[in-house]
């Protein structure tokens, strides 16, 4: 029955998992983590390891698709890392999910979703060679290919089970509409707090407390470890450099002795160092995948470590502008906090919207029929709040409502509900669009669940 669940023109080489970018959803877990570095998969959920190739899988199409936005993905490795790290494990304990509900795909269900896409065959009919060329394209096995095939399309066994019932009521969709083509007719005043300037003092202690976040020039912190040939000869040379490679790569610590010394230990910005040419060229191919390279020359053995990437930080000067725009706006957040507490208490007690716009030096603006769409758009007004607005009678003080540039206030004279066209109009726009986003709400809410409930570890190596 679940045989051609999803199967559209874009699903027919590749199956996302599009609860994986479901984002703005209505309720979103705290969900706590644990680190270890002692597995060999990218996570363990519920017991179960993740092998590292499917976290590959998904960094490559993460970013292959930003890549096919336009995006330079090179300064964005650590959010690619994460956003892979999140989609595998939702994708495991999905399908965790559906295997305990008996809702796993057989491996029949994956041979003919296979033979049934059309960029494998030929005349029509299945051709095994266009279908492993299309694997090595994407360095893909077949066994691996099939093995996410057969969770996706379990996971849409799941959430096609999940959508049995769903609806959009009808009191939810007038509601949504009249929130954007009610027409408003009123007072409103803007509050904005004082304009903050901080001091050189606060730039500076800015600065210093969050340095790591002016990253300039990028570099390596390495060490060198020099294994002298002529003072040890060959043989024990060798074996010396056979053993600290092993301590190295166990992170254990090295002492000196004789022929044995550490030559090296600091950061590399650039080639203009004074070590042998051989080595600064095997610097350059020193990472986080590959953290130690054994280097022969005729009189020594060197090994390299790569300890962590560093960067350099910019001069104050030129990250000044940026500090001033973050320190004007977490005072900004705190201020308009504070601004409305304060008119939280004024509004329950002064009804006259022109002696709190006095008060606080503030211009009233009259608006005349102009939708709430509009008016939510022109101050930044939350839905929730614009549901409140449109819900206000003749006379009513509404608010104070947090915008972001201050507190909003208004006094509403008249509320028009949308006239019978213009909602026939907006319903047929907004009734697909507001079932999927109610539908990405609630399956975000079932992965957030399925993880307060499963023992995740992710392995730390990968957000290093």
């Amino acid at each position: 029955m679940f045989i051609n669940i999803g199967k559209s023109k874009w699903m027919k080489i590749i199956l996302f998992i599009t609860t994986f970018a479901f984002v703005g959803t209505a309720f979103v877990a705290l969900i706590i983590y644990k680190f270890a570095g002692n597995i060999q998969g990218v996570a363990k959920v519920n017991g179960k390891e993740i092998p590292m190739a499917e976290f590959y899988y998904q960094v490559n199409l993460i970013t292959r698709q930003m890549e096919n936005q336009g995006i330079d993905t090179a300064p964005l490795k650590k959010q690619i890392y994460a956003d892979a790290i999140r989609n595998v494990i939702d994708q495991e304990i999905l399908f965790q999910e559906a295997q305990k509900e008996g809702l796993e795909a057989t491996k029949e269900e994956v041979k003919r979703y296979i033979l049934d896409i059309d960029a494998f065959k030929e005349g029509g009919k299945f051709s095994k060679s266009r279908y492993l060329a299309f694997l090595s394209q994407i360095n893909l096995t077949p066994s691996f290919f099939e093995e996410i095939l057969k969770k996706e399309l379990s996971i849409r066994h799941l959430l096609t089970i999940q959508k049995v019932g769903f609806y959009l009521s009808d009191d939810e969709l007038d509601t949504y509409i009249n929130k954007q083509i009610s027409k408003i007719t009123g007072e409103f005043v803007l509050i904005k707090p004082p304009e903050y300037r901080p001091t050189q003092k606060e730039i500076k202690q800015y600065y210093k407390k969050n340095i790591k976040e002016f990253s300039g020039k990028k570099g390596k912190l390495i060490v060198i470890y020099q294994i002298s040939i002529k003072e040890l000869g060959a043989e024990k040379a060798q074996k010396k450099a056979q053993q600290i490679y092993k301590k190295l790569k166990n992170d254990q610590q090295i002492s000196e002795e004789k022929g044995i010394k550490k030559i090296f230990e600091d950061v590399v910005y650039n080639n203009k160092i004074n070590l042998p040419e051989k080595l600064k060229q095997e610097i350059k191919n020193l990472s986080s995948k590959k953290r130690i390279i054994l280097v022969s020359e005729d009189d020594s053995y060197y090994l390299i470590k790569y300890i962590k990437d560093v960067s350099q930080p910019l001069p104050i000067k030129k990250v000044k502008d940026k500090i001033i725009s973050q320190l004007k706006k977490e005072k900004s957040e705190k201020s308009v906090q504070k601004l409305y507490k304060e008119l939280e208490k004024i509004v329950k007690q002064e009804k006259n919207l022109k002696n709190i716009a006095i008060n606080y030096r503030s211009k009233i603006k009259k608006i005349k029929n102009e939708t709430a769409q509009l008016l939510g758009t022109e101050y930044g007004i939350s839905q929730e709040d614009l549901g409140k607005i449109v819900k206000a009678k003749p006379g009513q003080i509404v608010g104070p409502f947090k915008t972001p540039s201050g507190i909003l206030i208004g006094k509403i004279s008249k509320i028009e509900p949308p006239e019978k066209e213009s909602r026939k109009d907006m319903e047929k726009l907004l009734k697909p669009i507001l079932l999927e986003s109610k539908y990405r709400t609630l399956v975000q809410m079932l992965i957030d669940k399925l993880k307060e409930d499963s023992e995740i570890i992710i392995n730390r190596r990968l957000l290093q």
